[in-house]
């Protein structure tokens, strides 16, 4: 088997997975789990006797295989926490953004570099993949609360984040909330990345930030509205369009 690596390992333990048969027992047996060591004796490889599989053991392998989360206390902009997942909201605020200066464009230029108003915002990062979603209301969402397009060129339909230019944090949890907002708003907006409907402005998405520039709050009647759920966006499974970029 090529686990990617040229590091040489031993096999040292062995999980057998015991489900139902075909046959109907009184009182029903539930499926288990069983640990064995693995026993190298002159050549040879052999199970030693099982151990019944409890939750201190799996905890255990958790950590071994690097999928345990330490303790920690979150803060309230955080709407999921686990070993794969990390998600947040982030309030209505005020940063600059940088675009993309496509030949000499003098609209884009008078654009780059200042402080416009932004809607409240739903980040969710995985590994070094990156989504986006907004929101009509500055408070934090609930799991039917509808969300919005968030307004940006550089993410896709499903919310994912082209990364480009981006600086990917090193490591995950919550200190990389932060980093990746930094990221994404310091990285230099350049393409729609096929979304069609931005945003709700009648004039579309560069007239827009153009009227907003200087002020200090961001029109909810401005959002594009979708029927997706917060529930639905943080355990959707879409991977398309994501960019598959390493940590720097």
């Amino acid at each position: 088997m090529n686990v990617g690596w040229s590091k040489e390992f031993t096999l040292k333990k062995a999980l057998l997975v015991y489900g139902e048969s075909d046959h109907n027992f009184y009182p029903p047996r539930h499926p288990f789990v069983t640990v064995h060591d693995v026993v190298h004796e002159e050549g040879e490889v052999r199970l030693a006797p099982a151990q019944l599989m409890n939750v201190e053991m799996l905890r255990a392998l958790n950590a071994q295989l690097g999928q345990s989360l330490p303790i920690e206390i979150l803060p309230e902009q955080v709407l999921v926490r686990t070993a794969d997942v990390l998600a947040w909201w982030s309030p209505a605020t005020v940063r600059r953004m940088f675009f993309v200066d496509r030949g000499g464009d003098k609209g884009l230029r008078r654009l780059n570099g200042k402080p416009y108003p932004h809607p409240p915002l739903v980040f969710m990062a995985s590994e070094n993949q990156l989504s986006i979603r907004a929101l009509t209301r500055n408070e934090r969402p609930l799991p039917n609360t509808k969300l919005c397009v968030a307004p940006y060129w550089n993410s896709y339909d499903n919310g994912a984040v082209c990364t480009g230019t981006m600086r990917i944090p090193a490591k995950p949890g919550l200190p990389a909330m932060a980093q990746w907002e930094d990221s994404f708003f310091n990285s230099a907006f350049s393409h729609a990345a096929g979304i069609t409907k931005h945003t709700s402005y009648p004039q579309g998405l560069l007239a827009l930030w153009k009227v907003l520039q200087g002020k200090d709050r961001f029109p909810a009647k401005y959002l594009f509205p979708l029927k997706q759920t917060l529930e639905q966006f943080v355990t959707c499974d879409d991977s398309g369009y994501r960019n598959q970029r390493q940590a720097h």
